[in-house]
């Protein structure tokens, strides 16, 4: 608003509010929107050079395999964060030997479910399941820096490391397009970035006061651990296995074209994955956060810009990043963006809940989402195939945070318990 008479122009609140957020987190949306481009691009050389069948199985196989490694491990970064408040130990040694242990039995229940599933393991799988369990070191990267507040590293390690990812892959599948060489690509690139990832942890470990042994981690874990494992267990059926399932219940060309769709709106969970350290943060250090002004000022506005751009120029989207072959997908991608919208609108809930000593009500959440997700995606995959699995994933998401939001306004005048 302008103050008459002065001559001078004093920005209003929401964009005062807009170019602080902007300010803050602007390390993390170009590392995020550097991942969503090339993440895009690579969809782009992946799908056009394997073809929709081989695209679903490559769904399939992730899917079975992110599950049994994201059981034990997903968001432990919070683990990791939840710890610093609880110790002025140096954890770090004992955190990386935690992670490699979750990692080896992850290892165990994928190639149990391989076994199971399709009696065999292809050779070219064994590097990525490798050095999928060193992976792990990257939740204690993020819960380090995120307690630090250093975005800048953050954002850094995120970019490079998807760069490379992207350079591997495009490369591997370019020079030979089979389904090995991607995942050749995807398990060089495991390694290299789980060894960046422990270089820069122990070069940079400020925590250099008493060490905590490893058992006595454990048992400084246990309590959130099994609160946050048991939250991020009930969520992973319908992020990782929707590309199974749909395998299953139709075919691989439904599961490609499926998957497209997914990847195109996947860019909104990359703005999600950036806001998400900095609003954990902000809710660790502002014991009354506004959220109101973030979803008022910020969320919404650019929601409305996400949504008419994918309305408008989704179809010709499709066409120039995957061709003619995936134009099915522009209708499910309509759908999903329904639910991952509802998400990006409040996914600061979650991350309310956690610092609050309330994840329990997020991973009910997570169970009502699973409960409409397993009860109705068969139905209609069956009646609308790749349609009908979007359906589902959107409809079980809106109904969670629905949930969410209604703890959140019961509880929003709590102190911060952590």
């Amino acid at each position: 608003m302008a103050c008459k008479g002065s001559g001078v122009q004093i920005p209003s609140a929401p964009l005062l509010i807009m170019k602080k957020f902007l300010n803050e987190t602007k390390e993390l949306l170009l590392s995020q929107g550097i991942i969503a481009i090339l993440a895009i691009i690579q969809v782009r050389v992946v799908a056009t050079n394997l073809g929709p069948e081989i695209y679903g199985n490559i769904g399939v196989y992730l899917g079975f395999i992110g599950i049994s490694f994201r059981l034990l491990s997903s968001r432990n970064s919070d683990l990791v964060l939840i710890n610093f408040n609880e110790t002025n130990k140096n954890f770090l040694n004992s955190a990386l030997k935690f992670e490699v242990l979750l990692g080896s039995f992850s290892l165990f229940f994928v190639l149990s479910i391989f076994y199971l599933y399709y009696q065999f393991i292809p050779t070219y799988l064994w590097l990525y399941f490798l050095s999928r369990i060193l992976l792990n070191f990257l939740e204690v990267f993020k819960g380090v820096y995120t307690h630090l507040g250093n975005m800048k590293i953050y954002s850094l390690l995120e970019s490079s490391s998807n760069i490379l990812r992207f350079i591997l892959v495009v490369s591997f599948v370019l020079n030979q397009p089979t389904i090995e060489s991607f995942f050749y690509a995807l398990g060089i690139h495991q390694l290299i970035v789980s060894l960046i990832v422990f270089l820069v942890l122990r070069k940079n470990n400020i925590a250099k006061g008493e060490q905590i042994s490893f058992i006595e981690y454990v048992k400084l874990c246990k309590n959130n651990f099994y609160k946050i494992r048991t939250d991020q267990a009930v969520g992973l059926i319908p992020i990782h296995l929707d590309v199974v399932i749909i395998g299953y219940f139709a075919n691989y060309y439904s599961a490609g074209i499926y998957r497209i769709a997914k990847k195109l709106v996947d860019p909104i969970n990359s703005i999600i994955v950036a806001f998400s350290p900095w609003i954990l943060n902000k809710i660790n250090n502002e014991k009354k956060y506004n959220f109101k002004n973030l979803t008022t000022n910020i969320l919404i506005p650019t929601s409305v810009v996400i949504v008419s751009s994918y309305y408008f120029f989704g179809k010709k989207l499709i066409e120039i990043i995957a061709g003619n072959g995936f134009v099915n997908s522009y209708t499910p991608m309509l759908i999903l963006l329904i639910g991952y919208i509802s998400y990006y609108l409040t996914f600061w809930t979650r991350h309310f809940l956690l610092l609050n000593n309330l994840i329990l009500k997020h991973t009910k959440g997570r169970i009502i989402n699973l409960g409409i997700f397993i009860t109705t995606s068969p139905l209609l995959i069956s009646n609308y195939g790749f349609n009908g699995i979007a359906i589902a994933i959107s409809f079980s998401i809106l109904v969670q945070k629905i949930y969410e939001l209604s703890v959140y306004f019961k509880n929003k005048n709590i102190e911060n318990n952590i």
